[in-house]
């Protein structure tokens, strides 16, 4: 997020936007040093990387479907929600009891993304709630309409390989009119769809659209009459009636048009039909003028395509033993990990629009929070108390100099250079925090010589956050 083309719009003065961008590379710089000490800390230096990609990922998404253009939306999309989802479930399930400690870190690295995109707001949030949830009802009408689909195919697979392989010509017959009749059909639709007036010559439209009216209705008809006879003919199957056994020559004609030989064209042409519809109606979409709302559907559409193809070929190889153990659990994962990023979400615009999270500096604030809970899960899993009291001074320097940089915003714009006046306000910040720190480790060496090795940092960790959360009262 601090390198390549802003993802925000800055903007003049008067308008917030996000903080300068000294103060937001001092705050990652902080966030960014504690992940990294961290990680050595636990003897994975690589702690956290994976943390910070998936994290940018999902901040990414959320400024993107705040863009208008069709592009924009999709790749915001398909970086959004699976983002969102891959971090709570890398947070989730990561092992050896670091959740608390992950859990901090990912709200913090997510809070420095939000801050470099600007997306901690009301608008965007709105936004990514509201096009997250259309994409995710279109991924679910793709991923029940793709079952339906196959199991039609599957249908008239059966029922074109029950025609060849059937040794009763009752039976045969009946097979192939059902098949007539579905290929009718199939034809019936696509005409419906491909712009057949439109190509032919202008002086001819007029008695194309004739022609095509009576080929509509002759393939209606033959559809109709087709499954009808079929469905009817059934009746046959039931009794012991030999049917057409009894018509001289009908077995051996009936076997010949129901030979793979004929079915096997049949079914291309139907199959061709609805493709050449698809493409059409696809390509009419993708060429139209779209407004806002049209955007937003389309873009929704083709991102809920994108989530089935990524769990068709991405999630189902990866967990194919959780879905052979349990398909049950395994759906019921894949249907409520989305709903679980969308209630997360809402909450956190709830929290914005009752101020109870600040609005403008909800990046900073975020990065701040996550880090306290990190310095929790730091003493929870027993890292060393200096890493735990840097975690919590990192929170008040992430905080500060992200509001700081936030004024700056506010009352000079982003055009002015004030680069110097944020790196002193910023080497203040750090000051004051590595002087708490070193005060407070010093202060907890003492406590460990006197009391002995038994002692709990979490009670230093609570005096910490209470003096500095003081100063920075008074300081404000």
């Amino acid at each position: 997020m601090p390198f390549g083309p802003r993802l925000d719009r800055p903007s003049a003065v008067g308008d917030e936007g996000r903080p300068r961008e000294t103060s937001l590379g001092v705050v990652a710089a902080t966030v960014v040093a504690l992940a990294l000490a961290t990680g050595f800390a636990v003897g994975q230096p690589t702690f956290l990387t994976g943390f910070a990609l998936v994290s940018g990922l999902a901040a990414a998404g959320v400024a993107l479907l705040d863009r208008d253009t069709l592009g924009e939306k999709i790749v915001g999309h398909l970086c959004f929600l699976p983002g969102a989802i891959l971090l709570g479930v890398l947070v989730a399930l990561y092992p050896g009891g670091y959740n608390l400690l992950i859990g901090g870190f990912a709200l913090a690295l997510l809070g420095t993304a939000s801050c470099w995109a600007d997306v901690a707001r009301d608008d965007p949030l709105e936004s990514a709630l509201s096009q997250g949830i259309l994409s995710y009802v279109f991924g679910l009408c793709w991923l029940f309409g793709s079952g339906i689909v196959l199991a039609g195919l599957f249908l008239c697979w059966q029922l074109a390989t029950g025609t060849t392989a059937a040794s009763n010509p009752t039976a045969a017959a009946i097979g192939l009119l059902a098949v007539v009749g579905l290929v009718a059909a199939a034809v019936r639709v696509s005409l419906r769809s491909l712009p057949v007036v439109q190509l032919a010559p202008r002086d001819q439209r007029e008695a194309v659209r004739a022609n095509l009216g009576r080929t509509k209705r002759a393939f209606t008809l033959t559809a109709l009459g087709g499954v009808g006879t079929a469905l009817v003919s059934l009746v046959f199957l039931a009794t012991s009636s030999p049917a057409l056994g009894l018509v001289p020559g009908a077995a051996p004609v009936v076997g010949a048009l129901a030979s793979v030989y004929v079915l096997g064209p049949l079914l291309a042409v139907g199959a061709l039909a609805l493709l050449a519809a698809g493409v059409a109606v696809g390509a009419r979409q993708l060429t139209r003028q779209f407004d806002e709302r049209k955007t937003r559907t389309v873009a929704g559409a083709i991102a809920g395509a994108g989530y089935v193809v990524v769990l068709v070929f991405g999630v189902v190889p990866q967990t194919a033993a959780l879905i052979f153990l349990s398909p049950i659990l395994f759906l019921v994962a894949v249907l409520l990990a989305p709903m679980a990023v969308f209630v997360a979400v809402g909450l956190a615009l709830i929290a914005v629009r009752l101020n109870v999270f600040p609005d403008r500096a909800g990046g900073p604030a975020l990065a701040a929070a996550g880090l306290v809970i990190a310095a929790v899960g730091a003493d929870s899993v027993g890292l060393p108390a200096p890493l735990v009291f840097a975690c919590v001074a990192g929170a008040l320097v992430a905080w500060d100099a992200g509001s700081f940089g936030l004024g700056l915003t506010a009352e000079l714009g982003h055009r002015p250079d004030t680069r110097r006046l944020e790196l002193y306000h910023a080497v203040f910040a750090v000051g004051i925090g590595a002087v708490a720190v070193l005060g407070a480790t010093g202060l907890y060496a003492l406590r460990t010589s006197a009391l002995g090795p038994a002692g709990n940092a979490a009670a230093m960790t609570a005096a910490v956050v209470g003096t500095l959360v003081l100063a920075a009262l008074l300081r404000g």
